[in-house]
């Protein structure tokens, strides 16, 4: 604006055409800046002047608030009636819009000419009573009627109205959900990501959660909430207009031009030194398909690159991993990098960890660079980390290592594994997955397979091993492949097997029950294993099993905490997880579900071993004979050295206490001995020095 054009006469003439308000404030404002006030404060009271001479009231009251802003205009509401007098509805709306208060002077302007707005008719929202018509303006009593959809027909005051209350255009989405129901159930079907855009146009940048809570149940039940943002979140991936954040505490962003992706974008690529927003905008440019091609654009990723390669923290390797995934991908070499020296140190660093955060779709482009930098030191360290990361992470190693030519390396760490029965459950999958892989190698036969997931299956595990160890669970619900291995076996191997499932500690209640059933309709003749046959002697049937009063409390409050505060603690991380989207790639939501999993697994074994084992505080055990409730003494003839152990119930052990479960190796291998007998224990032979009741000190850890 040319401020030499602009003085009192020109400010004076606006009055003789419409008023723009921006224009105004524009040139009252500049000339304020060039230190000349008394021109801007003359000619805006001379404008003032002459609009309200001529009835103008609306462009009057414009003007007003600028030299009200200015402080020069005294008594603001004194003006005010005086504009005013000719509508003694206006003047009602005064003391309302707050000029007798406390408020600043371009507040109480705007809740005026928000007032003054109002109409019989009017669509509106307030944030507690929601979506409303207005049903009458009661000028005499300062109240609005308003006929909202949660509370019904509900009277406001214009004070309250003005802070509160918010008119709605044709475009809000509440507007066209009133007006045009039915387009708006279309669009939530056909259309969900412009529901979404059109949610935001009308609220403004919302978090996830927050456009959750908009739009349920006011424009949808909370039960189709999930199916539909995941149409529109993958719809959005691809909108120029949108930025999904990736936190959920984030809010999206709606730019209504559209985001360009020119060169002025990728220089402020340059810019951004948080590594983690550098990866979303990595991940925007993959997913938009954004052209990479200009010079400007190349050298900002290319500058960017190199930036997180050498400043990703020590803590955080896989940081420096993905520098190098995206370059390959975006073919660009980063500058200024020692690129052979810096691969080798990701190598020989904790690879393991690297490989475990990345995501898996990323694990085979990083481990191709990693061999085709140096294949020897990627070999050298695959004995320590195919054994310990997860089954997904695993898959994509050795996808990756048998395309690149590492594949008798990886032969030969299956194999010894294998062969020492030290492979983890993850490898375990890998090769019940991989059954062309296990032939060609001649790992092992499907048989004895079968049998080491069984021994994996009882090792007590968490994390990444547990999700394997319960896909290979799993397997065993597969009937078709159940029968087909047991086939595969000799007859004794298949009863050893059977009893492993009816014995073994691997497994809850109700999956040892289901698997048993699926192998006797197949193999009816392996039914002795579990249920005693009537020639059996009342010896030979199994006791019932007892425990300590301590263990068994301790069972129960463990049964109690995952009833009454786990499952319901996993079942809201659930629906949190749900709401996160794409349940496809949703990581919280399959940890949550498999969590679930394990409650009730761990809730289910726990409720029917303590229908099974009694609680007892061993009592009157008699002495003559070994058993559960004594105490051992064994004397080591070879050595001369002695022992004592306490032998108490099925969940008792308490190594300081040298108290021992009955269950043991060593207390199953002393029971039914007296005192003199010589007994072969796991740890040689010894003698039973003397059986002895319970002392003191043992007694009250049963007590508890």
């Amino acid at each position: 604006m040319d401020l030499e054009a602009i003085n009192e006469e020109w400010i004076v003439g606006l009055a003789g055409g419409e008023i723009n308000k921006e224009e105004l404030f524009q040139a009252l404002n500049g000339l304020v800046e060039a230190e000349r006030s008394v021109e801007a404060d003359n000619g805006a009271a001379a404008l003032y002047q002459a609009l309200a001479e001529a009835e103008r009231v609306d462009d009057a009251l414009v003007v007003l608030s600028w030299i009200g802003g200015r402080g020069k205009t005294g008594d603001v509401s004194g003006i005010l009636k005086k504009l005013l007098s000719k509508d003694r509805n206006a003047l009602r709306m005064i003391e309302p819009a707050g000029f007798d208060g406390n408020l600043p002077l371009s507040t109480c302007f705007e809740r005026l000419a928000f007032l003054r707005s109002l109409k019989t008719g009017m669509l509106c929202y307030n944030e507690t009573w929601g979506f409303g018509v207005i049903e009458d303006i009661d000028h005499f009593y300062a109240m609005i009627e308003i006929d909202f959809d949660r509370k019904g027909e509900h009277e406001m005051a214009f004070s309250y109205a003005a802070e509160a209350l918010e008119v709605l255009d044709d475009d809000h989405i509440l507007a066209i959900k009133h007006n045009n129901p039915e387009e708006l159930a279309r669009m939530i079907k056909e259309e969900p990501a412009e529901v979404v855009k059109a949610a935001l146009r009308s609220y403004g940048n919302l978090s996830i959660t927050r456009l959750m809570e908009k739009m349920i149940p006011s424009l949808m039940p909370e039960a189709k909430w999930k199916k539909f943002w995941e149409v529109a979140r993958k719809s959005l991936k691809d909108d120029a207009t949108v930025e999904i954040p990736k936190k959920r505490s984030d809010n999206i962003i709606f730019h209504k031009k559209g985001r360009a992706y020119d060169d002025n974008w990728f220089a402020m690529i340059a810019k951004e030194s948080d590594i983690e927003g550098l990866f979303e905008r990595f991940k925007e440019i993959i997913e938009k398909k954004i052209d990479t091609s200009s010079e400007v654009a190349r050298e900002a990723l290319a500058n960017r690159l190199s930036f997180i390669i050498k400043g990703a923290p020590s803590a955080r390797p896989e940081w420096k991993a993905e520098g190098f995934i995206y370059a390959r991908i975006f073919e660009i070499e980063p500058s200024g990098l020692d690129t052979e020296k810096l691969i080798h140190d990701l190598i020989a660093d904790d690879l393991v960890t690297t490989l475990d955060r990345l995501p898996s779709r990323q694990l085979q482009t990083l481990l191709t660079i990693m061999i085709e930098n140096n294949k020897e030191a990627v070999s050298a360290t695959l004995s320590e980390v195919i054994p310990v990361v997860s089954h997904p992470v695993l898959n994509e190693i050795m996808s990756a290592l048998i395309a690149n030519g590492v594949e008798e390396d990886v032969k030969a760490i299956m194999s010894a594994a294998v062969a020492r029965r030290t492979a983890s459950a993850p490898m375990l999958l890998w090769c019940q997955r991989s059954p062309d892989y296990v032939e060609k190698w001649n790992l092992i036969s499907r048989g004895d397979l079968a049998f080491r997931i069984q021994e994996v299956l009882e090792v007590n595990s968490a994390g990444a091993m547990l999700r394997a160890q319960n896909q290979l669970r799993e397997r065993f619900q597969t009937e078709e492949w159940l029968h087909d291995v047991m086939g595969l076996m000799e007859e004794q191997q298949r009863r050893d097997f059977m009893r492993r499932i009816h014995e073994g500690q691997g497994w809850d209640a109700l999956d040892r029950k289901s698997v048993e059933a699926k192998v006797l309709r197949k193999f009816p003749e392996l039914q002795d294993i579990i249920l005693p046959t009537a020639g059996q002697t009342a010896s030979q049937r199994r006791e019932v099993p007892t425990t300590s009063k301590r263990s068994y409390s301790e069972r129960q409050k463990h049964l109690e905490r995952i009833m009454t505060i786990e499952i319901p603690e996993n079942s809201k991380e659930i629906e949190v997880a749900r709401s996160y989207g794409d349940l496809r790639e949703n990581a919280e939501f399959k940890y949550a579900k498999e969590r679930q999993g394990l409650l009730m697994a761990q809730g289910a074994q726990l409720a029917e071993d303590l229908e099974t084992v009694k609680p007892t505080d061993f009592s009157d055990v008699s002495t003559d004979i070994i058993g559960a409730g004594v105490g051992v003494e064994l004397c080591y003839e070879e050595s001369g050295a002695s022992e004592t152990y306490y032998i108490l119930g099925v969940w008792d052990q308490d190594e300081d206490l040298s108290i021992i479960s009955s269950q043991t190796r060593l207390a199953k291998a002393l029971t039914g001995h007296r005192v003199g007998d010589k007994v072969e224990i796991p740890a040689g032979e010894c003698v039973i020095k003397s059986v002895m009741e319970l002392p003191p000190e043992i007694r009250t850890w049963i007590a508890g």
